[in-house]
C-alpha cells in the first residue's frame, strides 16, 4: 500500500494535510534498461533503473496526479482497485 498526501477540508486549515491510505494496482515491466510502473486506472506512469526507484517515483508521480486530479479523477481512483494481474501466453 501507498500512503498519499492530500489537503485536508480548507474550512479547517489551508495548511493541514491529511495522509490517506490507497490501495494502487500497479504493474511493472521492464523496457530496455529501465523498469517502468503504471497505474491501469488512472494511467499515472514513472520509471527508474530499478523496480525500488521506479515504484519510489511512481509515488510522487501518484501524489502529484492526485493534487491536481479532478474530484470524478480521484473517485475512480479510489474505486478502481485491480483484482489480479496475470501474464498470459497467447498463440497468434
Amino acid at each position: 500500500m501507498m500512503k498519499y498526501r492530500i489537503k485536508a477540508n480548507k474550512s479547517l486549515s489551508p495548511n493541514i494535510l491529511e495522509v490517506v491510505t490507497l490501495r494502487v494496482g500497479v504493474v511493472i515491466h521492464k523496457d530496455g534498461d529501465w523498469y517502468v510502473a503504471i497505474d491501469p486506472v488512472t494511467g499515472v506512469a514513472s520509471q527508474g533503473k530499478s523496480v525500488d526507484e521506479a515504484l519510489k517515483n511512481f509515488q510522487e508521480a501518484f501524489e502529484l496526479w492526485f493534487e491536481n486530479a479532478e474530484p470524478w479523477e480521484k473517485e475512480r481512483a479510489v474505486k478502481g482497485e485491480p483484482v489480479a494481474t496475470m501474464l498470459v501466453e497467447l498463440k497468434i
